[in-house]
Parts: C-alpha cells; sequence; structure tokens
C-alpha cells in the first residue's frame, strides 16, 4: 500500500478511536445525569414518606408499617415500597450494605445495582424514626426499601449512542476521504515527482530538476534534490574531463615506455646490425677483386642477400614495434604474442646466456583484447627478468587457464581467467619495492637499462582489460610476476581452478647461451 493511503487510513482510525472515546464519555455524563436525577427523586421522596410515617415506634413498626407499605405502593408509580428492616430483624442480602450504610449516616442512602442476568434497578435504604429530630429518645425504629426499576437508563444511552452513530460514521468518512485528497495534493503528488525525478537520476539523466514551490519540508527536500543534481552533474563533468586527460597521458606514457623499450632492445642489437654490415663489405670487396669467378661472384651475392635479408628482419621488428596503432579489440591469441616478444629479444637473450622456456596449456583459447598491447605488456615483463639477470639464467613463462575472484572483489563470483606468468632465476623483489615497482619512473635497474615505465604501463594495459598483475617470489630464487586476464564469455573453453595439476607442456623452448 501506498504512502497516502497508509497514512490516511492510519489517521482515520485514531480519528475514530478519538470520536469513539469522545462519544462514550458523552454517554457516561448522560448515564451520570440520569442516576443523579433518579437519586435525587429518590430522596426526596424518601424525605416525603419519612414526614408522613414518623414517629414510627417499634411496636407500630410491625403492625402498623406494612398496611401504610402497601397503600403507598398504590401511589408512587415506578417506585415501590417494601419492609426490609424492624426491631431486631436485619436483611441478609443487598438490603444489607445500604441498611448498614443508612445507619451510620442516619440519612437514606442508596445505590445502582446491575447483577448479572437481571434488568438495571435502583435501590434506597430510608431509616424510621420513633421520635422528632432532636429528642432525646430519638432511635431507629425500622428501615424502608425504596426500589426503581431502572433500565430505562441503558435504553436511553443505547438510544442515543444509536442516533450518534450515523454521525460518527459519516464525520470518519468524510474526515478520511478530505485528509486524503490533502494528502494527495500537498504530500503523494510532490513525493510522486521526486521519486520520478530520483529515478531519471539513476539512469544517468542529470538534467532534471523539481520546482520546490512551496517553503516546507517538502520544498525544501525538492531545493536539495536540485542542489544534489547540480553537483552531480558537474562532477560528472569534471570527471569526464579528468577521465579524457587520463586516458591521454596513458596514451602518451605507454607510447613513450614502448619507445624506450624498442630503443633499449635497438641499442643492445645495434652490434647484431654492423655484423652482417661487415660480412655484406668483406665480400664486396671480394667481389671487386675478383668480378671475372662466376662461381665466386655467385657465392658472394648469395652472402651478400642473406645478410640484407637478416639486416631486413631486425629493422621490421623494430618498426613494428615502434609503430603507433589504434587500441582494438579482437580475439588475441597469448601463445602466438609470447612468441612474436621473445623473437624480437632471441639477441639478447642469447649474449646474456639465459635459457627460456614456455609451458603453454593444451586448451588455451583466444581472449578478448588488443593484440599490440598484450605484446607490449609481454615484452615489458620478459625484459624486466632480462635485466634481472645480468650473468644468465633461467626464464621460464607459463600460460594457463584458471578460475579465479577477481582482486579486491571477495564477494565477486569466481571466473574464467589466462595467467600469463613470468618467473626469472635472478636475485627477486625486495618485499618493500612491491608496492612501488608499479609506479611510475620507479626502478632498481641500472642508469640506461630501464625509464621505470614498464610495469606501471603494463599494469595500466591489464587493469583496461579488467585484469590485474601480482608479484610473488620463485620457488627456485628470483621473482615471478602473475597477469590475470579475463577470458571472454562467449568463447568456449576448459578452465581448471587455482590448484589444479597444470596442463601438459605444449612448448619448451630452449635458447642456448651465445
Amino acid at each position: 500500500m501506498k504512502l497516502g493511503p497508509r497514512v490516511a487510513i492510519v489517521t482515520t482510525l485514531l480519528m475514530a478511536v478519538a470520536l469513539a472515546c469522545a462519544i462514550w464519555a458523552v454517554l457516561a455524563v448522560l448515564r451520570a445525569d440520569q442516576v443523579r436525577r433518579l437519586d435525587g427523586e429518590a430522596h426526596a421522596m424518601a424525605d416525603a414518606l419519612a414526614a408522613g410515617l414518623e414517629p414510627l415506634t417499634p411496636s407500630e413498626a410491625g403492625t402498623l408499617l406494612p398496611a401504610r407499605v402497601a397503600s403507598a405502593n398504590a401511589r408512587l408509580g415506578q417506585f415501590r415500597l417494601e419492609t426490609i428492616a424492624w426491631g431486631t430483624q436485619r436483611p441478609n442480602n443487598f438490603w444489607a450494605g445500604l441498611v448498614d450504610e443508612a445507619s451510620r449516616l442516619d440519612a437514606p442512602v442508596g445505590q445502582l445495582f446491575e447483577p448479572a442476568g437481571m434488568p438495571l434497578f435502583y435501590a434506597m435504604a430510608i431509616p424510621l424514626h420513633s421520635a422528632q429530630p432532636g429528642a432525646p429518645d430519638r432511635q431507629t425504629s425500622a428501615f424502608l426499601g425504596l426500589v426503581c426499576d431502572s433500565s430505562f437508563i441503558t435504553a436511553e444511552v443505547m438510544g442515543t449512542a444509536w442516533r450518534l452513530l450515523p454521525f460518527l460514521v459519516l464525520g470518519i468518512l468524510a474526515f478520511g476521504i478530505l485528509l486524503y485528497l490533502t494528502l494527495r495534493r500537498r504530500v503523494v503528488n510532490p513525493l510522486r515527482r521526486l521519486i520520478e525525478a530520483l529515478d531519471a537520476v539513476a539512469q544517468g539523466d542529470l538534467t532534471r530538476a523539481v520546482l520546490p514551490g512551496r517553503d516546507d519540508e517538502i520544498g525544501s527536500l525538492a531545493g536539495q534534490f536540485n542542489k544534489m543534481t547540480n553537483y552531480l552533474r558537474e562532477a560528472r563533468e569534471k570527471e569526464a574531463r579528468a577521465t579524457a586527460a587520463r586516458q591521454t597521458m596513458e596514451t602518451h606514457l605507454r607510447r613513450a615506455e614502448k619507445l624506450a623499450t624498442v630503443g633499449q632492445v635497438a641499442a643492445e642489437i645495434a652490434h647484431e646490425v654492423g655484423t652482417p654490415l661487415n660480412v655484406i663489405g668483406g665480400r664486396a670487396r671480394t667481389l671487386a677483386k675478383r668480378p671475372d669467378d662466376p662461381a665466386e661472384v655467385q657465392k658472394n651475392a648469395e652472402i651478400i642477400t642473406e645478410q640484407v635479408g637478416r639486416i631486413t628482419k631486425i629493422i621490421r621488428q623494430v618498426l613494428d614495434a615502434s609503430r603507433k596503432s589504434r587500441p582494438s579489440l579482437t580475439e588475441v591469441d597469448v601463445t602466438r604474442v609470447v612468441r612474436e616478444a621473445l623473437s624480437f629479444v632471441e639477441e639478447l637473450i642469447q649474449r646474456q646466456h639465459i635459457e627460456v622456456s614456455v609451458h603453454a596449456a593444451t586448451d588455451l583459447r583466444p581472449i578478448p583484447g588488443d593484440p599490440d598491447e598484450i605484446q607490449q605488456v609481454c615484452l615489458n615483463l620478459v625484459m624486466n627478468a632480462i635485466h634481472a639477470m645480468k650473468d644468465g639464467g633461467s626464464l621460464t613463462i607459463d600460460l594457463e587457464q584458471l578460475v579465479r575472484r577477481k582482486e579486491g572483489l571477495a564477494l565477486s563470483p569466481p571466473s574464467p581467467y589466462l595467467m600469463l606468468q613470468v618467473s626469472d632465476t635472478g636475485p627477486g623483489i625486495p618485499v618493500a619495492d612491491r608496492d612501488k615497482i608499479f609506479e611510475p619512473f620507479f626502478t632498481t635497474k641500472d642508469p640506461g637499462q630501464g625509464s621505470g615505465l614498464g610495469l606501471a604501463v603494463s599494469k595500466g594495459i591489464v587493469k583496461d582489460h579488467e585484469g590485474w598483475i601480482e608479484v610473488d617470489d620463485a620457488p627456485q630464487g628470483g621473482a615471478v610476476l602473475r597477469a590475470f586476464l579475463p577470458v571472454g564469455r562467449g568463447t568456449e573453453q576448459r578452465t581448471r581452478a587455482d590448484g589444479d595439476t597444470p596442463a601438459p607442456v605444449s612448448e619448451n623452448a630452449r635458447q642456448p647461451g651465445g
């Protein structure tokens, strides 16, 4: 039930109770007036009887009183007289209390009785004396009982109640209808408009406003609502500007980190370009010395072509990594992305004598994401591990699908994720630095080996893909970084829970030292 009818019904019921109590009080006063009037008539009659029957000696009470009572009953109408006590005789019914009270007060005493199963009646005990007031030998010689059927009091009270009942019902109904209409106009309709405006705001429409129109609590509520929508609108605009600025900054930051990474890799492989150039130069000089030997020309031309292809491959890798592209959401084969990232740093891995192992589950499926951004995450994690192993070591990459709850959402249901785990055998990451390594420009590497942006950018990319990155210690020493990327709902897959036996190894590549 809505607010208006509920308040109207409750208030009407309270009003009905109040009116019923008022009518009950009126009927109680009416009944008391009737009893008071009856008591006054009874006292007047008692005085008249006492004046006509006194003085009455005890001996006359037993002989003359019955005849006089019978004579009086013929003229009293609704009242009835009876002899209740004389001499030593005393009553043992309801008259006993009245007689005792009349004896104590030496005056007539009346009371209204309502016995169970009998009609209402009024009874009065009247003492009769043997002498006039003030006489020294005055004593009570007998008691008369004056009785009156008082059922007319109940009938008159009930009749008045029935006459008032229609007015009571009509008054309550009129009050309830008037109250409901007033509440609907003054309270319910303004609140309904406010609720409609709140629903619109909940759906994102912050342009709604409610005209106060009144100088009361509801008007104040409407004014506060308008202030709230204005504040939310300004906050949304401010947040939109901040989000746009943050996205632009993140784009530039990722671009800068990508270029920085490419620059580092380019510097590391510069001598690799120089080696084929030296070969080309040497073969070209040989051709110049022996231009007439066809076999020698053919041999040197093939060597030159091979070395040019090698240089072209290196340059293409650098250009592909540094080329700026727009993020695009598609199905990403993470296993292929990992292989491409490893091929990009192949020369660096061989020169630092690092052994590489890649373990990919057999049931991996593509995940939704941007291929270039996922590749950048892989490259950043791999470069971070390579820089941690200056004197060689083991680099292990694990790819598997599992079911996890998203970090920070303990009440969310578990969901399938692809885990990209990169482990190294370097010195590891100190616990004190684990909260800092994802901050921009924080680095513990030697000068020229890192900009401090790689992990910060990787965290931002993974977060944009609704995932997260964890840092841990490797069992054999070193650091472990795990990137969790959600698997699309529409992608058919088989997942396993954390702690299950890993899937079979699909690739185990070992890069020997140079």
